[in-house]
Protein backbone atom coordinates (compact mmCIF):
# COMPACT_ATOMS: atom_id res chain seq x y z
CA UNK A 1 0.00 0.00 0.00
CA UNK A 2 1.21 3.48 -0.87
CA UNK A 3 0.86 4.98 2.62
CA UNK A 4 2.61 2.00 4.21
CA UNK A 5 5.53 2.55 1.84
CA UNK A 6 5.62 6.22 2.81
CA UNK A 7 5.78 5.38 6.51
CA UNK A 8 8.49 2.78 5.88
CA UNK A 9 10.54 5.38 4.01
CA UNK A 10 10.43 7.81 6.92
CA UNK A 11 11.57 4.97 9.20
CA UNK A 12 14.37 4.06 6.79
CA UNK A 13 15.64 7.65 6.60
CA UNK A 14 15.79 7.83 10.39
CA UNK A 15 17.41 4.39 10.66
CA UNK A 16 20.17 5.42 8.22
CA UNK A 17 21.05 8.30 10.55
CA UNK A 18 20.02 10.88 7.96
CA UNK A 19 17.25 12.48 10.04
CA UNK A 20 18.51 13.56 13.43
CA UNK A 21 15.94 15.25 15.70
CA UNK A 22 13.55 17.13 13.38
CA UNK A 23 15.83 17.00 10.32
CA UNK A 24 14.63 15.88 6.91
CA UNK A 25 11.32 16.13 5.08
CA UNK A 26 9.45 14.43 2.29
CA UNK A 27 6.67 15.29 -0.15
CA UNK A 28 4.84 13.27 -2.79
CA UNK A 29 2.39 14.36 -5.49
CA UNK A 30 -0.51 11.94 -5.25
CA UNK A 31 -2.18 10.25 -8.17
CA UNK A 32 -5.77 9.03 -8.03
CA UNK A 33 -4.98 5.60 -6.58
CA UNK A 34 -2.84 7.05 -3.77
CA UNK A 35 -5.41 9.74 -3.00
CA UNK A 36 -8.10 7.08 -2.68
CA UNK A 37 -6.28 5.70 0.36
CA UNK A 38 -7.45 8.78 2.29
CA UNK A 39 -11.25 8.51 2.04
CA UNK A 40 -11.77 10.63 5.17
CA UNK A 41 -10.03 13.72 3.79
CA UNK A 42 -12.00 16.96 4.07
CA UNK A 43 -11.35 20.67 3.67
CA UNK A 44 -10.21 22.30 6.90
CA UNK A 45 -9.91 26.04 7.21
CA UNK A 46 -9.28 28.76 4.64
CA UNK A 47 -6.77 28.72 1.81
CA UNK A 48 -3.25 29.64 2.99
CA UNK A 49 -1.49 31.89 0.44
CA UNK A 50 1.89 30.83 -0.94
CA UNK A 51 4.61 33.46 -1.23
CA UNK A 52 5.70 31.83 -4.50
CA UNK A 53 2.74 30.44 -6.48
CA UNK A 54 3.14 27.15 -8.35
CA UNK A 55 0.55 27.31 -11.15
CA UNK A 56 1.71 24.05 -12.75
CA UNK A 57 0.69 22.25 -9.55
CA UNK A 58 -2.78 23.79 -9.43
CA UNK A 59 -5.35 21.30 -8.12
CA UNK A 60 -2.71 18.78 -7.02
CA UNK A 61 -2.70 17.16 -3.58
CA UNK A 62 0.60 16.34 -1.88
CA UNK A 63 1.45 14.14 1.09
CA UNK A 64 3.96 16.15 3.15
CA UNK A 65 5.80 15.62 6.43
CA UNK A 66 5.00 18.13 9.16
CA UNK A 67 7.02 21.07 10.42
CA UNK A 68 9.18 20.10 13.38
CA UNK A 69 8.33 16.41 13.24
CA UNK A 70 10.91 13.71 13.88
CA UNK A 71 10.86 11.25 11.01
CA UNK A 72 11.33 8.32 13.37
CA UNK A 73 7.91 9.20 14.86
CA UNK A 74 5.90 9.61 11.65
CA UNK A 75 4.82 5.96 11.50
CA UNK A 76 3.69 6.16 15.14
CA UNK A 77 1.70 9.41 14.84
CA UNK A 78 0.98 9.90 11.12
CA UNK A 79 -2.00 12.26 11.54
CA UNK A 80 0.20 14.60 13.59
CA UNK A 81 3.53 14.25 11.76
CA UNK A 82 2.34 14.36 8.14
CA UNK A 83 -0.70 15.39 6.17
CA UNK A 84 -2.28 16.16 2.82
CA UNK A 85 -1.94 19.65 1.35
CA UNK A 86 -4.38 20.46 -1.45
CA UNK A 87 -3.34 23.23 -3.83
CA UNK A 88 -5.85 25.73 -5.14
CA UNK A 89 -6.61 25.51 -8.85
CA UNK A 90 -4.35 28.51 -9.60
CA UNK A 91 -1.49 27.14 -7.48
CA UNK A 92 -1.46 30.28 -5.35
CA UNK A 93 -2.55 28.77 -2.02
CA UNK A 94 -3.00 25.48 -0.19
CA UNK A 95 -5.18 24.04 2.54
CA UNK A 96 -4.85 20.92 4.73
CA UNK A 97 -7.37 18.18 3.97
CA UNK A 98 -6.01 15.36 6.16
CA UNK A 99 -3.52 15.06 9.02
CA UNK A 100 -1.41 17.98 10.31
CA UNK A 101 -3.24 17.63 13.63
CA UNK A 102 -1.80 20.49 15.68
CA UNK A 103 0.96 20.98 13.12
CA UNK A 104 1.62 22.40 9.65
CA UNK A 105 3.59 21.35 6.54
CA UNK A 106 7.40 21.37 6.65
CA UNK A 107 9.17 24.73 6.77
CA UNK A 108 10.80 23.70 3.49
CA UNK A 109 7.40 23.59 1.75
CA UNK A 110 8.35 26.35 -0.71
CA UNK A 111 11.46 24.48 -1.83
CA UNK A 112 9.44 21.29 -2.22
CA UNK A 113 6.65 22.89 -4.26
CA UNK A 114 8.99 24.79 -6.57
CA UNK A 115 11.06 21.64 -7.04
CA UNK A 116 7.97 19.57 -7.84
CA UNK A 117 6.91 22.15 -10.41
CA UNK A 118 10.26 21.95 -12.21
CA UNK A 119 10.62 18.18 -12.07
CA UNK A 120 7.01 17.64 -13.17
CA UNK A 121 7.84 19.56 -16.34
CA UNK A 122 11.30 18.05 -16.84
CA UNK A 123 10.05 14.47 -16.38
CA UNK A 124 6.78 14.81 -18.25
CA UNK A 125 4.90 14.25 -15.00
CA UNK A 126 6.70 11.00 -14.08
CA UNK A 127 8.57 12.31 -11.04
CA UNK A 128 6.37 12.65 -7.96
CA UNK A 129 8.75 12.35 -4.99
CA UNK A 130 10.95 15.04 -3.41
CA UNK A 131 13.11 13.78 -0.54
CA UNK A 132 15.29 15.99 1.66
CA UNK A 133 17.66 14.50 4.20
CA UNK A 134 21.07 14.84 5.90
CA UNK A 135 23.48 12.07 4.83
CA UNK A 136 26.58 12.35 7.04
CA UNK A 137 29.38 11.61 4.57
CA UNK A 138 27.97 13.73 1.75
CA UNK A 139 27.72 16.67 4.14
CA UNK A 140 31.28 15.98 5.35
CA UNK A 141 32.49 16.31 1.74
CA UNK A 142 31.34 19.93 1.84
CA UNK A 143 34.07 20.58 4.41
CA UNK A 144 36.84 19.27 2.13
CA UNK A 145 35.61 20.13 -1.38
CA UNK A 146 34.99 23.50 -2.98
CA UNK A 147 31.36 23.94 -4.16
CA UNK A 148 32.12 22.57 -7.64
CA UNK A 149 29.41 20.42 -9.20
CA UNK A 150 31.67 18.77 -11.77
CA UNK A 151 34.31 17.85 -9.19
CA UNK A 152 31.70 16.38 -6.84
CA UNK A 153 30.11 14.16 -9.49
CA UNK A 154 33.38 12.95 -10.97
CA UNK A 155 34.56 12.04 -7.48
CA UNK A 156 31.41 10.08 -6.62
CA UNK A 157 31.01 8.39 -10.00
CA UNK A 158 34.69 7.44 -9.88
CA UNK A 159 34.33 5.54 -6.61
CA UNK A 160 32.08 2.69 -7.79
CA UNK A 161 30.81 1.54 -11.20
CA UNK A 162 27.18 1.50 -10.06
CA UNK A 163 27.22 5.13 -8.94
CA UNK A 164 26.57 6.55 -12.41
CA UNK A 165 23.92 3.90 -13.03
CA UNK A 166 22.02 4.77 -9.85
CA UNK A 167 22.19 8.56 -10.16
CA UNK A 168 23.00 9.40 -13.80
CA UNK A 169 21.17 12.70 -13.32
CA UNK A 170 24.00 13.82 -11.06
CA UNK A 171 24.08 16.18 -8.09
CA UNK A 172 24.15 19.97 -8.24
CA UNK A 173 26.38 21.42 -5.50
CA UNK A 174 24.94 24.72 -4.21
CA UNK A 175 26.88 27.19 -2.05
CA UNK A 176 25.52 27.79 1.43
CA UNK A 177 22.27 29.71 1.86
CA UNK A 178 19.88 29.95 4.79
CA UNK A 179 17.63 26.85 5.00
CA UNK A 180 13.99 27.67 4.40
CA UNK A 181 14.84 30.94 2.64
CA UNK A 182 13.49 32.13 -0.70
CA UNK A 183 17.10 32.23 -1.92
CA UNK A 184 17.73 28.51 -1.38
CA UNK A 185 14.31 27.60 -2.78
CA UNK A 186 15.04 29.52 -6.01
CA UNK A 187 18.55 28.06 -6.32
CA UNK A 188 17.24 24.53 -5.79
CA UNK A 189 14.55 25.10 -8.40
CA UNK A 190 17.16 26.29 -10.92
CA UNK A 191 19.44 23.33 -10.18
CA UNK A 192 16.60 20.87 -10.69
CA UNK A 193 16.28 22.12 -14.26
CA UNK A 194 19.40 20.04 -14.99
CA UNK A 195 20.15 17.69 -12.11
CA UNK A 196 18.06 15.08 -10.30
CA UNK A 197 19.69 15.76 -6.90
CA UNK A 198 20.84 18.94 -5.17
CA UNK A 199 23.41 19.15 -2.36
CA UNK A 200 22.99 22.15 -0.07
CA UNK A 201 26.44 23.03 1.23
CA UNK A 202 26.94 21.98 4.88
CA UNK A 203 23.25 21.04 5.13
CA UNK A 204 21.90 18.09 3.18
CA UNK A 205 20.55 16.78 -0.09
CA UNK A 206 17.33 17.00 -2.14
CA UNK A 207 16.43 14.16 -4.51
CA UNK A 208 13.65 13.94 -7.09
CA UNK A 209 12.40 10.65 -8.55
CA UNK A 210 9.36 8.82 -9.84
CA UNK A 211 9.12 6.46 -6.85
CA UNK A 212 9.99 6.53 -3.17
CA UNK A 213 12.38 3.60 -3.59
CA UNK A 214 14.25 5.33 -6.40
CA UNK A 215 14.61 8.61 -4.49
CA UNK A 216 15.91 6.78 -1.41
CA UNK A 217 18.20 4.61 -3.54
CA UNK A 218 19.75 7.61 -5.29
CA UNK A 219 20.71 9.20 -1.99
CA UNK A 220 21.85 5.87 -0.59
CA UNK A 221 24.11 5.27 -3.61
CA UNK A 222 25.62 8.77 -3.43
CA UNK A 223 26.23 8.39 0.30
CA UNK A 224 27.89 4.99 -0.23
CA UNK A 225 30.19 6.45 -2.90
CA UNK A 226 31.14 9.21 -0.46
CA UNK A 227 31.88 6.60 2.22
CA UNK A 228 34.09 4.64 -0.20
CA UNK A 229 36.04 7.86 -0.80
CA UNK A 230 36.29 8.42 2.96
CA UNK A 231 37.55 4.86 3.50
CA UNK A 232 40.09 5.15 0.68
CA UNK A 233 41.40 8.38 2.22
CA UNK A 234 41.75 6.59 5.57
CA UNK A 235 43.71 3.79 3.88
CA UNK A 236 46.34 6.23 2.69
CA UNK A 237 44.70 8.39 0.03
CA UNK A 238 42.92 7.97 -3.30
CA UNK A 239 45.42 6.95 -5.99
CA UNK A 240 43.16 5.35 -8.59
CA UNK A 241 39.55 5.97 -9.63
CA UNK A 242 37.30 4.84 -12.45
CA UNK A 243 38.32 6.93 -15.49
CA UNK A 244 35.75 8.93 -17.40
CA UNK A 245 35.69 6.50 -20.33
CA UNK A 246 34.91 3.60 -17.99
CA UNK A 247 32.10 5.58 -16.31
CA UNK A 248 30.67 6.45 -19.74
CA UNK A 249 30.91 2.79 -20.82
CA UNK A 250 29.00 1.63 -17.73
CA UNK A 251 26.26 4.15 -18.47
CA UNK A 252 26.14 3.19 -22.14
CA UNK A 253 25.84 -0.51 -21.28
CA UNK A 254 22.66 0.35 -19.39
CA UNK A 255 21.42 2.74 -22.07
CA UNK A 256 21.76 5.70 -19.71
CA UNK A 257 23.10 9.11 -20.63
CA UNK A 258 24.88 10.88 -17.76
CA UNK A 259 23.99 14.50 -17.15
CA UNK A 260 25.99 16.81 -19.42
CA UNK A 261 29.15 18.65 -18.45
CA UNK A 262 30.64 16.14 -16.01
CA UNK A 263 32.63 13.61 -18.04
CA UNK A 264 35.32 14.47 -20.56
CA UNK A 265 34.33 13.89 -24.16
CA UNK A 266 30.64 13.20 -23.60
CA UNK A 267 27.51 14.91 -24.81
CA UNK A 268 24.95 13.98 -22.21
CA UNK A 269 21.75 15.77 -21.36
CA UNK A 270 19.92 17.07 -18.36
CA UNK A 271 18.08 14.74 -16.04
Amino acid sequence: MFFDDFLRLTDDMAREGWAEANAGNLSIRLDGDALAQFPDRQCRGPWIPLAQPVPDLGGETLLVTAKGCQLRNVSHAPRRDCGLAELRADGGAYRPVWGFEGTAPTSELAAHLLSHQVRLRRSGGAERVILHTHPVTLIALCHVLEPDTRQLNRLLWGMHPEAVSLFPGGIAYLPFAIPGSAEIARATCEAFETYSMVLWEYHGIFASADTMDRAFGMVQAAEKAARIYQTACALGGVRRVLPDDAIAAVAASLRLTPVAGILDGEGGHGA
